[in-house]
């Protein structure tokens, strides 16, 4: 059911009130392997009687396509891209300039085909000069990074941004959301939260109208390349588990058999999208009496998916799992009742359910309660309310809650006018979409050792304002994974700058290593490292609060100053448990330099007490400047010079630091 407002501020308030199950993203891909047959000869004529046209033939050529690249392995070659290239070249041949286009891809990224920049921009050129708008996508990436020719000193802005231009034009949602980027933090175009949010939230209506069709969304799972638990973590099941939940499931087992349906339902971690199947496993859950089989299956008849739609059905499967305490199946029954389907219209009733179901944190209960309150339905208009409600789904990702609040915010419905706030929420809603599998795609490439093709895919994320993305090409860059081009750190700094201004604490900290190691750069500047590392610190970062502590001790860009080196070392630890080990060795370090600086300052017959705690210089608080100078030749002289005094002197200290340390931490 679609609700609309009357335009206000230009922009108009557009509401979806509609059901999902235990589960909020459904797109739909290929359900139950059920695509319409075509010829596989080159011709479009006939094959077994029946007819095909060139505009058939090219869907199935594209169709196939797709399919190939989305199952290929590791151990698909040259034979593999033998065909791709040859079905391409024939849908080329009957004037389709969208296989142009992926064949450009192919070329770009190595898949099946040698990789060849410049070969891969010859024909994207070939694409866009037919107007298409995809192709245009991929020249504005390739003159953004300098691929079409040598690499960076060959970046083209002024084409590429003509190139994202005409692709927005195009309609293509993420050359939008490149330019919504560009526009919201000033980079090549004047900065315009305006602007922005005209290209944010045209993307951001695509993927709600997407999900508010009969369709499954394929799961989209992001990584973190810079997180080594999950960075080596396979995306799909592994065939033990998937056996382990089989055979559980084929002995009885309800909670195995649900895991299996929803598995097959939406077809994710390796498993094949199969409904069909699916709706077996929820059967024989349901005939237990799993509450949570019933919803699915209510869902599933609703929808018409894999099973008859029959609301009938669904209604009876909703009832009986709300009657067991199922969130997902109050909300479900609560959606019928307010639509009247498989019932009698009930308003009433409807608010009872959801309310039921949203008291246990069902998202989509949450939602449909903030859609009631906010066209009164049934009850008075109340947009505080409904904002309440929007806002506690939102928090969970709920894309329909987040995209209403959006609109909310932008015209000032039950709170301030904001641009800066809706903004920021339609790009949240715009990152749902279905393109953002590329990063699935890219970390897919990255555990087949495939490191230029994920570098690729991941940029083209970052250009679009993925914020993970860009983290993950900085890392990529900085292990000299991908492309090892001159340059290349200054990329990584780039990429860190734009995920720092998203949010992310340890870009800073990365931008910080980067300063201090001079990787951007031909010499270090610790005096910014610091800096970086501070912003980070400040946000419990450990491992830049560990830096602050380390510069700290040996007054490398901050003050010498045992006492904050301390301070910043127990920071680390107070920031996360895993600092434990690497922060007691700092801190043994500590008192070893500490009682160093006070043996020595006493067989040198000085004050220990300033060497010790170096509050922000060398310690020299007296003298002129002549003495001040024949004490330093002094001492630079005996620091270049080591007797086997000082050796001995330097044994005993770190003898008697270990006692004191592990003394004192008995105490403690």
């Amino acid at each position: 059911s679609l609700l609309t407002r009357a335009q206000m501020g230009g922009w108009p308030l557009v509401l979806l009130v509609i059901l999902h199950g235990a589960k909020e993203s459904l797109v739909r891909s290929e359900v139950d392997g059920d695509v319409a047959k075509a010829p596989a000869s080159s011709s479009p004529s006939t094959e077994k009687g029946v007819s095909f046209n060139k505009t058939e033939r090219i869907q199935y050529i594209l169709a196939k396509v797709a399919g190939m690249r989305e199952n290929r392995t590791e151990f698909d070659g040259e034979q593999w891209g033998v065909k791709v290239i040859a079905l391409l070249q024939e849908a080329e041949k009957h004037g389709s300039s969208e296989a142009t286009t992926v064949m450009g891809d192919l070329h770009l990224l190595g898949e099946g085909v040698p990789r060849d920049f410049a070969e891969a921009k010859t024909i994207f050129q070939r694409a866009a000069d037919k107007g298409n708008p995809e192709a245009q996508l991929h020249l504005g990436f390739l003159y953004s990074v300098g691929l079409h020719k040598s690499g960076l000193k060959d970046r083209d802005e002024q084409l590429s941004l003509l190139n994202y231009y005409f692709s927005a034009l195009g309609g293509v949602p993420e050359a939008q959301m490149v330019l919504g980027d560009k526009h919201l933090h000033g980079y090549g175009v004047p900065k315009s939260c305006n602007a922005a949010i005209k290209y944010y939230s045209k993307v951001a209506q695509k993927v709600v109208l997407h999900h508010s069709e009969k369709t499954i969304a394929k799961p989209i799972e992001l990584v973190r390349l810079s997180d080594d638990k999950a960075r080596n973590n396979k995306l799909e099941e592994t065939e033990d588990v998937i056996q382990y939940y089989q055979h559980s499931a084929d002995n009885g087992n309800a909670d195995a058999q649900v895991a299996l349906g929803q598995l097959n339902f939406y077809g994710a971690r390796g498993v094949a999208q199969n409904t069909r199947l699916a709706a077996e496993y929820f059967r024989a859950a349901a005939a237990q009496g799993n509450a949570a089989a019933k919803s699915n299956l209510a869902q599933m008849h609703i929808q018409g998916l894999g099973v008859e739609e029959n609301n009938q059905t669904a209604f009876k499967y909703f009832e009986e799992a709300a009657g067991q305490g199922d969130a997902a199946a109050q909300n479900g029954l609560g959606y019928m009742y307010l639509h009247g389907i498989g019932t009698k219209q009930d308003h009433g009733k409807a608010m009872k359910f959801f309310k039921m179901s949203a008291e246990q944190g069902n998202v989509d209960a949450q939602f449909n309660l903030g859609a009631m309150y906010f066209a009164g339905m049934g009850i008075d208009v109340d947009y505080g309310a409904a904002l309440q409600y929007f806002t506690l789904a939102g928090h969970q990702g709920h894309i329909r809650s987040l995209f209403n609040l959006a609109q909310m915010h932008m015209n000032g419905l039950g709170t301030v006018q904001s641009c800066p706030i809706a903004v920021k929420v339609f790009k949240s809603v715009a990152e749902r979409g279905q393109w953002a599998q590329v990063l699935s795609s890219a970390h897919k490439n990255y555990l087949r050792g495939e490191y230029e093709a994920a570098f690729i895919k991941y940029a083209r994320a970052a250009n679009q304002g993925y914020e993970m993305a860009q983290s993950n090409v900085a890392w990529l860059i900085d292990r000299e994974l991908g492309y090892s081009l001159k340059d290349m750190h200054s990329v990584a700094l780039e990429q860190l700058l734009r995920a720092a201004k998203q949010g992310n604490v340890d870009a800073n900290r990365m931008i910080g290593d980067h300063f201090y190691y001079g990787l951007a750069s031909e010499m270090p500047d610790y005096k910014k490292a610091a800096k970086y590392y501070s912003v980070a610190g400040e946000q419990k970062n450990a491992h830049s609060n560990f830096n602050l502590g380390f510069m700290h001790q040996h007054g490398i860009g901050l003050p010498f100053d045992l006492h904050l080196a301390k301070r910043f070392y127990d920071l680390a630890l107070e920031s996360s448990a895993d600092a434990y080990i690497p922060v007691q060795i700092a801190l043994l370090g500590l008192q070893i330099h500490k009682l160093f600086l006070q043996c020595k300052g006493f067989w040198e017959g000085t004050s220990s007490t300033s060497s010790a705690t170096g509050t922000g210089g060398s310690g020299d608080n007296g003298g002129t400047k002549s003495e001040k100078s024949k004490r330093s030749s002094k001492s630079s002289s005996q620091d270049l010079t080591l007797t086997w005094e000082d050796v001995l002197l330097l044994v005993a200290c770190g003898l008697l630091a270990v006692l004191v340390f592990f003394r004192s931490r008995r105490i403690t």
